[in-house]
């Protein structure tokens, strides 16, 4: 998992921009399955870095609080393979599931609301943040920001 603000992605104590970043994060995709990214620019300001995106060649699962169709069509297009979508109302949902056939993970603060969003709308699962904890049936992902991870739990 890394986080990413203004072009600069952050892992533990090291800092990577520009080439180095791009380097960075091809790096770590070889070495894992998926990269779980947390962009801030995308939650703060609505403006992920899809520059950086383009330029990576391994599996991005991307959390970056897309909040219209749009932002998730932009995701798509620069090769995010697993989005996280956060505290989506059913309409805005229902109209992502006609567009992508991308995984598409819920994440948001009403567990029950999401479990039923998620089994309705057939998504691929949920992801908890740290504190948060789910019984439920479905694919379950925890982030871990403690150790800048993310675990399958279920």
């Amino acid at each position: 998992m890394v986080r990413i603000r203004k072009g600069k992605i952050k892992r533990g104590d090291n800092i990577w921009k520009r080439k180095e970043a791009v380097e960075a994060l091809n790096n770590l995709c070889t070495e894992n399955k998926f990269v779980y990214v947390i962009d801030l620019d995308g939650f703060r300001k609505n403006s992920p870095n899809l520059d950086l995106y383009k330029k990576v060649y391994g599996k991005l699962w991307i959390d970056s609080y897309p909040r219209f169709v749009e932002d998730v069509m932009d995701l798509i297009v620069v090769g995010a393979e697993r989005i996280t979508v956060r505290d989506a109302n059913s309409n805005f949902l229902e109209k992502i599931k006609e567009i992508c056939d991308k995984e598409i993970f819920l994440a948001g603060n009403n567990l029950k609301e999401l479990a039923k969003l998620t089994k309705d709308l057939e998504f691929n699962g949920i992801v908890l943040d740290e504190e948060q904890s789910f019984t439920g049936e479905l694919e379950t992902w925890k982030i871990y920001l403690s150790d800048e991870t993310i675990r399958r739990l279920k």
